[in-house]
């Protein structure tokens, strides 16, 4: 029960939670339940002692005893009435309980003087002050342990004053024993019920805690999936679609074409000399080269533009809505723009060039394989052409 290493573990003894950053996370967390409780506690207390001056005059008239019970009275109330509106300013003032605990022991005090002054009263008091006891631990809200030490004051100060008063031993026990009990029923109440509160607080906590940990666990997998995804649609080095993913694509946008009656184009393209770039400068260049080449081509075309890579330096581009003319045009653009910048190589900068081959897909053609063909024969007269060209095929 004691071992603090375990989270929202609570102690019997205060009922409070034995890790102080988790009591304080509680009291912060119940702060404007409390206040607002405390509030109504000490205006319904403040209230009543002033009702009470009612009585006293009844008994006193208007004497000098009555007008020093009507001072205690009215200062305990001003006192009461002052922390209730400095609370709605204040809310933090409840946390920690040391102001409420010092208002009931000074009220304790100031309700002596009616043992001297109203003495044939004093079995009526001792009823009062056991209801007194009872209300402290139930009705206002503080620290379990300092209403415990507020309650055990009021006791041994009604005692004493009983004892000044010319009461007996037997009186005197008679009245602990009656005290006591208001005293321990209302702590092991009060213990009860703000160990479960703590509890409550802790599962809700606990709920929370649960929910982001699910929350996170969610995400991961999501982020897990959409790298799978990625993983199972692109190619690992250029990032580019691959070859599963652009045929696809083919389809979807070959039918989204065919609908609305718009051409699509497909463009393949070979990097000139490659082989020998890799021969000279070593594999690792070679994949410097590619990704210049993939985030060149991804940059210059169209978003709904497709590039994938097809295998080893060779790439495809899918032109959706785009006819013959306009999409030489596009890649003759992209010819002379990857001819003009360099990639630099083991600190040189070094040009690329490429061979294009282009043409619209005709109606017959479902399949993207059924284009390739007639693409890779073009790409082929290209090169033996001299390179470095597009080819419309």
């Amino acid at each position: 029960m004691n071992d603090s290493t375990k989270p929202y573990q609570i102690s019997a003894l205060s009922a409070e939670f034995i890790d102080p950053s988790e009591e304080q996370a509680f009291r912060t967390y119940i702060r404007p339940l409390a206040a607002r409780s405390l509030r109504v506690a000490l205006i319904v207390w403040g209230s009543l002692l002033l009702l009470f001056a009612g009585q006293d005059w009844q008994s006193l008239g208007w004497s000098a005893d009555f007008k020093t019970l009507l001072a205690c009275r009215v200062l305990q109330a001003g006192m009461l009435f002052t922390f209730a509106f400095m609370l709605g300013r204040k809310p933090q003032l409840v946390s920690s309980g040391r102001v409420v605990t010092v208002l009931e022991i000074i009220g304790f005090f100031l309700f002596m003087p009616v043992y001297f002054l109203l003495p044939e009263v004093a079995a009526f008091t001792v009823g009062v002050i056991g209801l007194m006891l009872l209300s402290m631990f139930l009705l206002i809200p503080n620290r379990l342990l300092l209403t415990l030490f507020a309650a055990l004051t009021g006791l041994a100060l009604t005692l004493s004053c009983m004892a000044l008063n010319g009461r007996g031993v037997e009186v005197l026990l008679g009245a602990f024993f009656i005290l006591m009990l208001p005293v321990a029923t209302g702590y092991f109440a009060a213990q009860q019920l703000q160990t479960v509160r703590r509890r409550q607080y802790a599962m809700f906590n606990q709920a929370k805690e649960a929910n982001r940990a699910l929350q996170a666990e969610v995400e991961r997998r999501e982020l897990l999936e959409q790298e799978l995804k990625r993983q199972a649609t692109t190619d690992p080095l250029t990032g580019l679609f691959n070859r599963r993913q652009y045929e696809m694509l083919f389809r979807r946008e070959r039918e989204r074409c065919r609908r609305q009656g718009t051409a699509i184009c497909v463009a393949m393209v070979d990097l000139d000399y490659f082989k020998a770039l890799n021969d000279e400068l070593g594999h690792d260049c070679g994949d410097i080269a590619l990704k210049h080449v993939a985030t060149l081509f991804t940059n210059q075309l169209r978003e709904g533009d497709v590039v994938g890579r097809f295998g080893g330096e060779e790439f495809i581009i899918l032109l959706p809505d785009t006819g013959a003319p306009e999409a030489e045009r596009v890649i003759e653009r992209l010819r002379k723009t990857l001819e003009n910048t360099p990639v630099t190589l083991q600190g040189k900068p070094r040009k690329i060039t490429a061979t294009f081959s282009i043409s619209a897909v005709l109606d017959s053609e479902t399949d993207i394989s059924e284009t390739l063909r007639r693409v890779d024969e073009g790409l082929y007269s290209g090169k033996r052409a001299g390179r470095n060209r597009v080819v419309m095929v």
